[in-house]
């Protein structure tokens, strides 16, 4: 099984005993729905471990935030709750099979399947949240390895270091290392349960962000189309930053399936009360910085009271093997709809475009903000934008 990685990460690497042992049948399931066979290098590891535990590794490379960039396990097919290899969706092109994220980020690494007039099949990419950009999207991608063997042969094995919410090696195990039985019920003061222990929460927060700028198809640029605008839907908590808690969690789900829980729709504010965000489509979901993605993601909203929701979030996450659980049962305040315009007499085209002609102009409050200039690279067309905010009323 060691030939299929480097001996330096052959002699580290141990299998994630909770993905099952890769059978022909399911291998062969799996790449009939991507757009070209495995490259080999890639099958080979796959196909030798499904998914494993690397320990922290450097990749060589620093994001947009100047750290360096590790990551800790390559992923594999299974039917859990948590993050499997899968295909890019949301932020992420289609030809590309995601295979593992930063250590402690949102950042992923992809593997190019087909053929680009700009970069061959088998190209591994970084996609950086946090990289400048002058479009909505989350990723900014650039290629960093020719093939997956040479992203493989760049990896640095670094030693262990404390996870989140794993103590120092001389210090006691904390409480909330282990499930507690029975566990916290959540409370005003403490909404936020992680693994039984309650925790307070600074803010908790849903964002609806639009669209504006699309890519050309063929080329690197983006142009400005207001008739085509889309809206995701984001959801940020904040553990109370004054309070003496190790490891502050900050869960946060990316592009909620709003849409997909409601029959298609967008939901109105009037509809939001009893929607439930279950499990249609894979979430993108985090703890927290330096922590684990979070799995079973199920939203349901209790109530609303002008521009606040109550919701209770549920979902799992694993750490050293063991299955955790999150549930969040309190109040989410809705920031509103954000979005740039290169006119405000666009505004109403891009609200029709981003929620099909189902947004409720007399349920939100429309501020528009000064003209501002983008800077010298934007494409004319996209360059002077007002930015536009709408809140509920």
């Amino acid at each position: 099984m060691s030939s299929a990685l480097p001996p330096v990460l052959a002699a580290r690497a141990r299998r994630n005993s909770q993905n099952p042992q890769l059978t022909r049948e399911r291998l062969e399931r799996f790449e009939a729905g991507l757009p070209q066979p495995l490259p080999s290098d890639f099958r080979d590891v796959l196909v030798a471990y499904n998914g494993l535990y690397l320990d922290p590794c450097a990749t060589g490379l620093r994001d947009a935030l100047g750290d360096e960039v590790h990551i800790d396990e390559l992923l594999g097919l299974h039917d859990h709750d948590w993050t499997p290899v899968r295909l890019g969706g949301t932020d992420i092109p289609l030809d590309i099979l995601v295979f593992t994220q930063q250590r402690g980020s949102v950042n992923r690494f992809g593997l190019q399947l087909v053929d680009r007039p700009d970069s061959p099949r088998g190209t591994v990419w970084f996609f950086d949240c946090n990289a400048e950009t002058e479009t909505s999207d989350l990723y900014v991608p650039s290629a960093c390895a020719a093939s997956f063997g040479e992203f493989l042969a760049r990896l640095v094995p670094l030693p262990e270091d404390p996870r989140f919410f794993t103590p120092p090696l001389e210090g006691p195990t904390p409480a909330e290392s282990l499930e507690k039985v029975p566990a916290d019920v959540p409370t005003p003061e403490k909404p936020l349960v992680l693994a039984g222990h309650g925790h307070a929460v600074e803010d908790a927060r849903l964002d609806i962000r639009v669209t504006t700028l699309f890519r050309d198809e063929g080329a690197s640029t983006y142009r400005y189309q207001p008739d085509r605008a889309t809206a995701r839907y984001d959801l940020e908590l904040r553990v109370d930053s004054t309070s003496d808690e190790d490891g502050q969690p900050a869960p946060y789900a990316s592009a909620m399936p709003v849409t997909e829980a409601n029959q298609g729709r967008h939901p109105t504010l009037a509809e939001w009360p009893g929607l439930v965000v279950g499990q249609e489509e894979p979430w993108d979901a985090w703890l927290g910085p330096d922590a684990p993605s979070l799995g079973g993601n199920r939203l349901t909203v209790l109530e609303r009271s002008g521009a606040e929701l109550k919701v209770r979030w549920e979902a799992r996450y694993s750490r050293e093997g063991q299955d955790l659980s999150l549930l969040f049962e309190g109040p989410v305040r809705i920031g509103g709809i954000r979005f740039e315009v290169a006119s405000p007499e666009d505004i109403d085209r891009v609200l029709a475009s981003a929620f099909g002609g189902r947004h409720q102009a007399d349920e939100w409050t429309r501020i528009v903000g000064e003209q501002r200039d983008r800077g010298a690279r934007v494409p004319e067309e996209g360059r002077y934008v007002f930015p536009v905010r709408l809140i509920p009323r």
